[in-house]
């Protein structure tokens, strides 16, 4: 069994996926995993649209997501999960505006986290894609645009032999201060 560790080294933003099918199953799995994410009050203030490549409108979200010609490799990803930002309760807005933070913002960034680690451990490769035209994919998914797509995670098998790489950080002196 893989550990947690071994999970978060071998996640990485995969820019070169297979053409095989990701099962519905794996992408409802992994989604259902992401929504066991801890949220400010329990607010739980996203929606995630599983978009498929039986999808009519498929080639119009890759290019929502391909600003200024960014993101070549879209072009082979058969998979997408949308997030979408909803309202959060009242007990998280009002806690968040008291003390000066976006609670939504940082609800979605740990549901993010628990999806792309979701999609790991079920043998997918990810990449979070966050420069992208809102009005289009608002267009490409039929949704109003007063409706906010905050993140799109591109999903699909990678490649094979698609390698690892080596995870370069800031030492950890300037990422970890010890207060005793």
């Amino acid at each position: 069994m893989i550990t947690f560790k071994e999970l978060v080294i071998n996640r990485q933003s995969t820019r070169s996926f297979s053409d095989k099918e990701v099962e519905l199953e794996k992408l409802q799995r992994i989604c259902e995993i992401a929504s066991l994410s801890p949220s400010s009050c329990n607010s739980q203030p996203w929606k995630m649209h599983i978009v498929r490549p039986t999808y009519k409108k498929m080639e119009e979200l890759r290019k929502a997501c391909q600003p200024v010609r960014l993101n070549p490799f879209l072009n082979n990803v058969s998979n997408f999960i949308v997030i979408e930002q909803t309202f959060g309760n009242m007990k998280s807005k009002s806690g968040g505006f008291f003390s000066n933070n976006d609670m939504n913002s940082i609800d979605l960034g740990i549901l993010a986290a628990h999806l792309v680690l979701a999609a790991e451990e079920e043998g997918l490769g990810t990449c979070m894609i966050a420069a992208f035209r809102k009005k289009f994919i608002n267009r490409a998914l039929g949704i109003s645009r007063m409706r906010r797509i905050r993140l799109v995670v591109a999903l699909g098998y990678p490649t094979e032999n698609y390698p690892i790489r080596k995870k370069t950080r800031k030492d950890t002196n300037e990422t970890i201060d010890i207060i005793e």
